[in-house]
């Protein structure tokens, strides 16, 4: 069967399912389908549709004699197959009728706290006690017309807070202890907890009889991954002035009893940026292996380090009224055998330092290195200093042809990278003082005192005394130098079998060897452990927010910086880095910065 219709609309409503549609639309398409079930529906244009005659009506006259209403279209005289192709059918995004579908979305309840997005403890109780009074007054209930919020509505407010916190983080605990069940976790079976009549979960102790407040005998109990209790650990630290611990610990029980409080406050302390600040713990890299330098043979002072000690202070003459003046001590000190040489010098000027220098090398020959501090951390030094290290006139004779020197300097502010000569200095300015005095000594007098000094440094043992009474003879700097302590006393007889000089060289060779022997087998095992900056710790990483140690002010002032480049050593520890501050960029050992919280250990509070 073969259907007809002049509508578009109607065709595409008959090619989709009823339900689609409106009702009146879908019970109309329902009754076509249902009539008609294997009719094959076409379309007409309005011109050929004989319905038409009787839907808009004809003369009477018209009727008897007109042609389409009472023989149909021409075309239906033909075979189907030449009746030519149907017209295309309309989406159903156009049709008209078509039922509007309201999807039904099921919001799944949040697994964690919904208050998450406060960061801090005071706005969250004032925010939910605002939301509590908007409340009251849609529902009409009485409340206080006012701009602050009441202690009554702050409390309610924390109650409600507290109870959605445990909700989270005990879901299962108010109905285990209201049907009496035995606690299975155990440090909650310690504590005792009850629920109270406002149905917050409560510490219950063995303080019920004291006299204390009653928050106090019996707080309120939060779980160790509650936010809340992060929030309230963060309140009383900015509470207390961020005075640590303890203080916060003591306040907090007070009213609330957090389980393992002091795994929660250390971690509160330890991203809290002030916190950071006032503490000032610096990274500390483990301690580097030892140059070559401090660890193969070679000649006395050929691998040297050099530092300033004083001012110390002198006069012109033995007069009273004799002028007085500052002179300092170059300390060199040999690094392998840790040899000491001590030159006066008149000031901190370039050429004093080049004069001392050249005496130096004129009496224990021309060093291959030189190791030396560059920056502020020289004993008494000023501006004078640097200008000492970077002048074009020192900076012409280290690098010169002929001097065949090489002079390297340590990072800015970093004695500890030259802690041989720093010993060296405390112990020269040790021996200076005892024998000095509050006395100021003339030139001569004190250049003596100095040599007296220097013999004293080198005549010290390197190892620790042996307790066989057959070994008295301790190895000593001295030995490298003239093959004896240099305080030691000379021999009873002057007398010397004759050798020839070939042999008096063997000797001398064999005692030498015999000297570096000990050396090797006595002094370097002595050098093998670390005394500290034992423990392999993160390398400083590019980018990282930094404040830079300065003794000279308060933690809260020093300066702020971002690592620029990081410079590691042969093992692969970073120990120096260059940072980038509001002054330009510096160099700076690791040992000087203080890493911000934000580097990759959470945001910063």
């Amino acid at each position: 069967m073969w259907a007809w219709t002049d509508s578009s609309i109607v065709l595409s409503w008959l090619t989709v399912p009823h339900d689609t549609f409106k009702q009146y639309v879908s019970n109309r398409v329902h009754q076509v389908r249902t009539l008609l079930p294997t009719c094959q529906w076409r379309h007409v244009s309005s011109e050929m549709n004989p319905a038409d005659c009787a839907s808009r009506g004809l003369m009477p006259s018209e009727l008897p004699h007109y042609k389409l209403y009472w023989q149909g279209p021409d075309f239906l005289r033909d075979p189907p197959q030449e009746w030519g192709s149907d017209i295309a059918r309309l989406p159903v995004e156009e049709l008209p009728e078509v039922k509007s579908v309201s999807p039904a979305v099921c919001l799944a309840a949040p697994t964690g706290e919904w208050f998450t997005r406060f960061s801090s403890y005071d706005a969250l109780i004032r925010g939910v006690a605002r939301v509590r009074r908007f409340i009251d007054i849609c529902r009409r209930r009485p409340v206080v017309r006012s701009n602050t919020l009441t202690r009554a509505e702050l409390d309610g407010a924390t109650r409600a807070v507290i109870a959605a916190s445990q909700r989270v983080t005990f879901p299962t605990l108010v109905s285990d202890l209201q049907k009496l069940h035995r606690l299975a976790s155990k440090p909650l079976a310690r504590l005792c907890p009850f629920v109270d009549s406002e149905g917050i979960i409560r510490v219950g102790g063995r303080l019920r009889h004291s006299e204390l407040p009653y928050d106090c005998r019996h707080p309120i109990l939060l779980a160790k991954g509650s936010y809340l209790a992060l929030l309230v650990c963060r309140h009383w630290n900015k509470i207390t002035g961020h005075s640590g611990p303890r203080v916060m610990t003591s306040l907090i029980h007070r009213q609330y009893w957090i389980v393992s409080l002091r795994s929660v406050i250390h971690s509160v302390v330890s991203q809290c940026t002030r916190c950071v600040r006032l503490r000032a713990a610096v990274p500390t890299p483990v301690m580097a292996d030892l140059p070559e330098s401090r660890v193969l043979q070679c000649r006395p002072f050929s691998c040297v380090g050099v530092d300033y000690a004083g001012p110390i202070p002198m006069r012109d003459n033995k007069l009273r009224k004799s002028r007085t003046y500052k002179a300092y001590i170059a300390v060199f000190v040999c690094m392998s055998v840790k040899a000491v040489h001590l030159e006066l010098v008149s000031d901190l000027s370039t050429p004093a330092f080049l004069a001392a220098f050249d005496r130096f090398v004129a009496r224990r020959g021309l060093p291959t290195t030189v190791y030396s501090d560059c920056g502020t951390n020289f004993v008494g030094a000023d501006r004078q200093l640097r200008q000492l290290i970077n002048s074009p006139a020192a900076q012409s004779i280290i690098t010169s042809g002929k001097s065949y020197c090489d002079w390297k300097f340590n990072p800015p502010s970093a004695p500890h990278f030259g802690g041989l000569w720093e010993a060296a200095v405390r112990s020269c300015k040790r021996l200076l003082v005892r024998i000095m005095g509050a006395h100021a000594f003339t030139y001569e007098e004190f250049t003596t005192v100095l040599c007296r000094v220097e013999a004293v440094l080198n005549s010290r043992p390197l190892t620790p005394a042996s307790t066989d009474p057959h070994d008295l003879d301790c190895l000593t700097p001295g030995h490298f130098l003239i093959g004896q302590p240099l305080l030691a006393l000379p021999p009873r007889t002057t007398e010397c079998p004759e050798r020839s000089i070939t042999d008096r060289w063997k000797l001398m060779e064999h005692c030498h060897q015999h000297f570096w022997r000990r050396w090797s087998t006595e002094y370097l095992h002595t050098l093998q452990e670390r005394g500290k900056w034992t423990r392999d710790q993160p390398n400083i990483e590019v980018g990282q927010m930094v404040t830079i140690r300065d003794s000279l002010a308060p933690p809260l002032e020093w300066r702020l910086g971002r690592v620029l480049e990081v410079l590691p050593g042969t093992d692969g520890v970073v120990r120096v880095v260059r940072v980038l501050t509001s002054r330009g960029i510096i160099t700076r050992p690791a040992a000087k910065l203080v890493l911000l919280p934000g580097n990759g250990t959470g945001p910063p509070i």
